[in-house]
């Protein structure tokens, strides 16, 4: 079938990583994509690098009405020259002009959803996603939820398809750098590891706090801090480097930024955390731990309870503090055995649960029933 995948995304984040994951699988089953995104965005760069076609002509922000306009029948023409069978949106910006130009053409309208950010209740939005989308797929329960709150969906919508794993075949065979060295890490310490930007939201001086309860009952622990997209003069940077003396755990915790081998780090780390006290409804990254092999203990924070099964791939503190944090932590720190446990059911869940397969064949059973082939 002829695609047209909507990420109308400047930056690169999860909605956008979700968007670009479905139309490399798509495009790898065979399928002709293109993918509406923005030009000179680092998004278009990503999914170019893919060796996804990227559609940038057609501008679907702009508030002038003749541009407004122009891009309406772009993208008209667009959809009509290249016969394509289905659009599936993944962004709220330019979403009218996409439903516009389905009520014109007939062609099937899916939407994705995958923000923390509740839908208003309007009519504009009971029109937009309730009458002219023919299919809602939320990225996990907590969205789903909450368009149901908002939305008159028949029984059973929105569809839930979670983001899928990376490839996790003989990942955990793979031979590792020698990070012990490179970050003077001694060999009997039990390697914990935050991987994500440095922002209030995500948690990271809760996570600290937490640390430095730990050490006093498990000595021989280190806390890797692996962040990106954080410039070195963000307040929240300076307030977790000024924590880290503060709390007296600074000889513990290597911090890095950008690397391009992350997901090996991932795997080096016994255990991974997601501290986030707000949003996380993708949790890519929880997932990039499972295809590692790498059990993860998380805040209930969006849809990781959904994500991380507490006591099967991990743990789920009970609570967004750090003394919840550090007690969710305990059990897999104190016991060897339970901890491998946790590793092999979450690289289980990778193989299964979070499949790429997965997301695929649950999506093109979307299209199908919606009459698309």
């Amino acid at each position: 079938m002829n695609l047209l995948i909507g990420s109308n995304v400047h930056w690169w984040n999860a909605e956008a990583a979700y968007a670009t994951t479905l139309a490399a699988l798509l495009q790898d089953a065979g399928h002709e994509v293109w993918v509406l995104t923005r030009p000179d965005s680092l998004n278009a760069e990503k999914l170019q690098a893919r060796g996804l076609r990227t559609l940038t002509e057609i501008d679907l922000n702009s508030n002038n009405p003749l541009q407004w306009f122009r891009s309406y029948h772009q993208l008209c023409d667009f959809l009509q020259t290249h016969q394509i069978d289905l659009i599936h949106a993944h962004r709220s910006e330019g979403y009218p002009l996409l439903a516009f130009a389905k009520r014109k053409l007939g062609i099937p309208l899916v939407r994705t959803r995958g923000t923390a950010r509740p839908l208003q209740q309007n009519w504009l939005n009971q029109k937009l996603y309730g009458d002219w989308t023919d299919a809602t797929i939320a990225v996990g329960e907590v969205v789903a939820q909450q368009l149901r709150n908002v939305l008159d969906l028949p029984a059973g919508h929105p569809y839930v398809i979670y983001y899928p794993a990376e490839d996790s075949a003989d990942s955990s065979n793979n031979e590792l750098p020698d990070y012990r060295a490179e970050f003077k890490i001694p060999n009997d310490h039990t390697v914990l590891a935050f991987v994500g930007r440095i922002r209030p939201e995500k948690g990271v001086r809760l996570l600290l706090e937490a640390f430095r309860q730990l050490l006093a009952e498990f000595p021989k622990l280190t806390l890797l801090l692996l962040y990106r997209d954080t410039l070195s003069k963000n307040p929240e940077l300076q307030a977790v480097q000024a924590d880290l003396q503060r709390l007296g755990v600074a000889t513990h915790v290597r911090m890095d930024a950008e690397r391009e081998d992350i997901r090996q780090l991932m795997a080096f780390a016994d255990v991974g955390i997601v501290s986030s006290i707000a949003s996380e409804v993708i949790c890519r990254v929880a997932v990039e731990f499972f295809s590692v092999g790498t059990p993860v203990v998380a805040f209930p924070t969006g849809c990781l309870p959904e994500i991380v099964a507490d006591g099967k791939t991990g743990a789920v503190a009970s609570t967004q503090s750090s003394d919840a944090l550090a007690e969710a932590l305990r059990p897999l720190l104190a016991d060897a055995g339970y901890h491998n446990w946790l590793s092999d059911n979450a690289l289980r869940e990778a193989e299964t649960r979070f499949a790429p397969q997965h997301i695929l064949d649950a999506t093109l059973a979307v299209y199908l029933q919606l009459g698309v082939k």
